[in-house]
């Protein structure tokens, strides 16, 4: 279990921090899963906490400086209708978004670069990504383990891959344009 607190945040860090994310996207089901599992008495929640918190954290500092100093180049990398998705959340709801991006797969991922790529002020970008980093890793995790008190951990990691199933089908379903 000593491996967790390196490679969960580590988990957190390569996904939000790098476009490896767009490809590999798991950190809510990681976040619910390592709740579920300390509730089972397998894993300590501290310091497990607040190294999801950094991992998530750090990752978005780094997604922002690489869209800073390379965000022309880092665009030809995404997929277009992902950064034309973050682009229209990012203008409805405003910096608002980096509160809201990391609970939306993907998004998570693009966010940190779009607004590096935009120049958002890093003094207006630190707190709200850090609030944004903050509620998804706690309260995730968190939820994780409020089910995993009344679940059994197989049932809880059975709904997971369930709705991971689904959402990669829903995924793959050809968009309707009309």
């Amino acid at each position: 279990m000593n491996a967790l607190l390196l490679l969960a945040p580590l988990s957190l860090f390569l996904e939000t921090g790098l476009p490896i994310g767009l490809f590999v996207p798991g950190g809510d089901t990681l976040l619910l899963a390592l709740g579920a599992l300390a509730a089972e008495g397998g894993l300590e929640a501290f310091p497990l906490l607040p190294l999801l918190f950094l991992g998530s954290l750090l990752g978005h500092l780094l997604g922002y400086a690489l869209g800073r100093y390379g965000g022309k180049t880092l665009r030809r990398r995404f997929p277009e209708d992902l950064w034309r998705k973050g682009e229209r959340l990012a203008l409805r709801f405003g910096p608002l978004v980096l509160l809201l991006a990391p609970f939306i797969g993907g998004v998570r991922t693009l966010t940190p670069f779009l607004f590096g790529a935009w120049g958002f002020p890093f003094a207006r970008y630190l707190p709200l990504v850090a609030l944004g980093s903050l509620l998804w890793t706690q309260g995730l995790f968190l939820l994780g383990y409020l089910l995993g008190q009344r679940l059994p951990l197989w049932a809880i990691l059975l709904g997971l891959l369930l709705l991971g199933g689904l959402g990669l089908l829903l995924s793959r379903r050809p968009s309707r344009t009309g």
